[in-house]
């Protein structure tokens, strides 16, 4: 079973520097430059460095339910008054997303409303899951419709009762599944689930954020020796070449995502705390947490002599993928500080402290705000996998963690 979490806020005490005030300057100056994400023709668009649109992008599905997800926690917890941003994101994903004809979203529309990629993937429903479940406690006239709507989609689709995982994508019709089946999806699927039981009650949310936790943790890492893999066919038998010969891609990258390994570190210590009215159920959960905390931390920080996590390693524990993501450095954070408050452990508060001063030191863009996407190991900016700063949702929610009591999902913290 879980210990109880502290419920000490770190300022009060000089804990860190990186705690409650230091963490609402830097959301406020985050939710300042996402604001200039919103386009005329709806929704909104890919930032760039200088936090301009980049209109050589489409609009992302992805990038939608990110700024609803944003903006709406951002009103809940009352640092803007950003109803208006929740607005252009619901109205968005109605009006320029949604396919009428064969329901679900598509994947990425560009600004004349033609969609660039038709394909309807898990992934990108998980985050429409998620932006509904906080649109309707900001109670959004048409966020139970979008909860409804995309649950049917969910249900229908993407969930696989006989695996207890989400499949990975569709064509336009839904009449052709990609036999490619993958955990990143299913990543998000947990934290859109673990978000939706908190605003809703429902059960079934809760049920399947912990069923695929289970499977993905204490299954396919431990049995990998939490060098976990992602990547499977129709039957769930792991792929470990799959996307040898595009290492970087920014979804499915060859080999293992290190921050994907802090990612459901955190993820998972979440999930039991929506069940701790069942410990034996998660009494795998702090140790797995643990186990893939600490190998993302020893192989992943400064694996090639210079500081910053790497992207991706091989199943040797090489690196592959050297550049440093500033999504991975927010997931550390967040990782550090779940285990820490968990735990009580001096080592993941040092971890913490540490990983903020690097994020300081090298991805925060005073100048044009928000934070540089990747550098390489020398720290300069660059564009392979991540060009611009399409959205701020990481680097948010690495901020309101240590802001508010810790609970299941972000949403939860205002209900």
């Amino acid at each position: 079973m879980l210990p109880t979490p502290l419920v000490d806020l770190i300022d009060p005490h000089g804990l860190s520097k990186f705690g409650e005030s230091f963490s609402k300057g830097e959301a406020l100056r985050l939710l300042d430059f996402a604001r200039n994400s919103v386009v005329p023709e709806g929704g909104f668009g890919y930032l760039d460095l200088n936090g301009e649109v980049d209109r050589t992008h489409p609009r992302e599905l992805y990038v939608q339910c990110r700024m609803v997800q944003v903006f709406g926690l951002g009103y809940l917890l009352g640092l803007t008054e950003s109803l208006d941003m929740v607005n252009e994101g619901v109205d968005a994903l109605f009006n320029v997303f949604l396919d009428d004809e064969n329901s679900g979203f598509f994947n990425s529309v560009d600004y004349s409303g033609n969609p660039v990629d038709d394909n309807k993937l898990a992934y990108g429903h998980a985050f429409v899951l998620l932006a509904a479940s906080t649109a309707k406690e900001c109670k959004h006239p048409r966020a139970d419709e979008l909860l409804t709507l995309v649950d049917k989609v969910i249900d229908t689709y993407f969930w696989e009762p006989a695996y207890g995982m989400l499949n990975n994508s569709w064509n336009k019709e839904f009449s052709t599944c990609d036999p490619y089946r993958g955990v990143n999806a299913n990543m998000h699927g947990v934290e859109a689930f673990i978000a939706a039981f908190d605003v809703t009650g429902d059960q079934k949310y809760r049920e399947r954020a912990l069923i695929v936790s289970k499977k993905v943790v204490d299954g396919f890492a431990k049995a990998n020796s939490w060098m976990m893999p992602e990547h499977f066919d129709s039957e769930w038998k792991v792929d470990l070449e799959f996307n040898s010969d595009k290492p970087a891609d920014p979804f499915c990258p060859y080999g293992v995502t290190i921050g994907h390994l802090f990612e459901w570190s955190r993820l998972v210590i979440q999930v039991a705390l929506q069940n701790s009215g069942d410990p034996e159920a998660v009494e795998w959960v702090l140790p797995d947490a643990i186990q893939l905390y600490e190998l993302a931390k020893e192989a992943g920080w400064s694996a090639d002599g210079t500081d910053g996590f790497i992207y991706t390693m091989d199943w040797e524990k090489k690196p592959v993928v050297r550049s440093r993501m500033a999504w991975v450095v927010c997931e550390a954070i967040m990782a550090a500080y779940s285990l820490w408050i968990t735990t009580k452990e001096a080592k993941y508060l040092e971890d913490f402290n540490k990983w903020w001063s690097y994020a300081l030191a090298n991805m925060l863009d005073y100048e044009y705000g928000s934070w540089f996407h990747e550098l390489n190991p020398d720290q300069e900016v660059i564009d392979t996998t991540w060009p611009g700063k399409p959205d701020v949702y990481h680097a948010f929610n690495a901020c309101l963690l240590t802001m508010y009591p810790f609970k299941p999902s972000f949403v939860g913290v205002v209900i």
